[in-house]
């Protein structure tokens, strides 16, 4: 029973800001449509509008078009694989997206028993311990030795996941970037834009092996992941 309301509650908050947004546009909609007639700098405003959502509407089908098509799943053999954080439940155990990527990395692993694992996440203000160590337990109770776990604890974002993860493996290998062989373990929705970021960060020899979205979270994930990669695109260094 537990399960179910917590089904249910996740399935309110994913598609509570799609929702949202629609629900703002349609009510803008219909203001600007009740009063163009009535003042002509609403009628221009209406119609600008109504072009700017026209635009903004055909840029964010294509951004969800490049996420959805972009290769996910990549089997080949790596130096390194990195796993990028995604969140705590109650503080301290991997969310479910979470577990989602932790358990693709162990089975890359599984296919490719050299690599070494790092571990993408730092201590949010609402967790009690750096996702990197909750990671680390995690694949530690599922057989992964320690030996080959590298926590990389300071992170924030995707942009530092990938930033500091660099430094980690070129400390680690003593080799730059673009001489080691990288694996971006993360969420299906997620490696579009962690291959942009590792792009930008210098990351040459990567690809991707990622995990499924929850049916669930499907509509708030891709959602937020297009506004989100313009965001890596213009913002992120």
């Amino acid at each position: 029973m537990e399960r179910i309301w917590y089904i249910i509650s996740e399935i309110r908050i994913a598609f509570g800001l799609p929702l949202t947004i629609l629900g703002i546009i349609f009510l803008g909609h219909l203001f600007f449509k009740n009063k163009r007639k009535e003042n002509d700098f609403l009628f221009k405003a209406h119609k600008i509008i109504k072009i700017f959502l026209c635009i903004t509407f055909i840029c964010f089908i294509g951004i969800e078009a490049a996420i959805i098509s972009y290769p996910k799943h990549n089997e080949k053999k790596d130096d390194y694989i990195i796993v990028l954080g995604a969140g705590l439940d109650n503080g301290r155990t991997p969310n479910l997206i979470l577990q989602e990527r932790l358990d693709a990395a162990i089975k890359s692993e599984e296919e490719n028993p050299t690599q070494y694992i790092v571990l993408s996440g730092g201590q949010g203000t609402d967790e009690y311990l750096p996702e990197a160590q909750a990671m680390s337990a995690y694949l530690q109770e599922r057989g992964i030795d320690k030996e080959k776990i590298i926590e990389e604890d300071e992170s924030k974002d995707t942009n530092e996941n990938i930033k500091y993860s660099k430094e980690k493996i070129e400390e680690h290998s003593h080799k730059s970037i673009d001489e080691v062989s990288i694996k971006i373990v993360t969420t299906d929705f997620h490696a579009f834009r962690s291959s942009i970021l590792a792009k930008k960060h210098g990351y040459v020899n990567f690809d991707n092996y990622s995990s499924s979205t929850v049916w669930y979270f499907i509509p708030s994930t891709y959602t937020r992941e297009a506004l989100a990669v313009v965001k890596s695109v213009l913002f992120d260094r």
